[in-house]
């Protein structure tokens, strides 16, 4: 059997250092960093959200999807998160009753009658 002609690959060394030493501890402050905007940003949607009974924010009363509440939604697009809802937020409205039936929603009853 005559030895192969061709010459024996070499596997280059892998590397010793992709990064610079500073990077790490960049990357782990920039994580912290993002991960307390997103929090921030969670903790906003949920004291801002926008009442389903009357149209204004829950949060400071102002009408439609206030500022804080777009600003804090932006962030969690530009952090590529979606908001954690959470089912009936919308209906909630402190200064409701809850034993009062409510006009917007059974405003149809009084006219089929």
């Amino acid at each position: 059997m005559t030895p192969d002609p061709r010459p024996t690959p070499t596997v280059p060394p892998p590397p010793t250092r992709l990064r610079p030493a500073g990077d790490e501890r960049s990357a782990t402050y920039y994580t912290r960093y993002a991960r307390s905007r997103v929090v921030e940003a969670q903790r906003t949607i949920d004291r801002h959200t926008t009442s389903a009974y009357t149209g204004c924010c829950l949060g400071c009363g102002r009408p439609g999807p206030c500022a804080d509440l777009t600003e804090a939604e932006a962030t969690m697009h530009r952090y590529h998160r979606l908001p954690f809802r959470r089912p009936g937020a919308t209906l909630l409205d402190p200064g409701r009753v809850a034993d009062t039936p409510d006009r917007p929603r059974f405003s149809w009853l009084s006219r089929s009658a």
